[in-house]
């Protein structure tokens, strides 16, 4: 049976609103006498969960691809010294079986952080839109 991707997408969703309105809170988004003043806050708030939830994605994209792989089998090896003889017997004996190991796991689907980040940014720039409106840069 396959899992639905809605739930994934909601708590990701819903961290980013959550850094979203932090963000208002702190900064006094909500009550400002400036509309110019206001955009730019709003533009900030959505601007730094999009890249949050971004950059995330990429890392985990990044690490699902093997880019981490020598560096998880190094550490892993490092702290097995730490672990009971049981437990070392389960851990792969070289980088190859390490390797082999890590490929017969499923991919992870990490495809929604990228657009729910990409889709913060997009509103953070109409938001700075709207503050270019009222402040005009060029």
């Amino acid at each position: 049976m396959k899992k639905s991707p809605w739930k994934r997408i909601a708590i990701a969703s819903g961290i980013g609103i959550a850094i979203f309105l932090l963000l208002m809170l702190t900064r006094g988004g909500f009550s400002p006498e400036d509309p110019a003043e206001q955009w730019r806050t709003i533009c900030d708030a959505l601007f730094v969960p999009g890249i949050i939830l971004m950059a995330v994605g990429l890392m985990l994209f990044a690490a699902d691809g093997g880019v981490f792989d020598m560096l998880k089998f190094g550490l892993q090896k490092a702290l097995s010294v730490f672990m009971t003889r049981k437990k070392r017997e389960g851990l792969p004996e070289t980088f190859y079986d390490y390797k082999e190991m890590r490929d017969a796991r499923p991919r992870v689907k990490v495809a929604y952080l990228l657009v729910i980040g990409a889709v913060f940014i997009v509103l953070a720039a109409l938001a700075l839109v709207m503050y270019n409106q009222y402040d005009p840069v060029f």
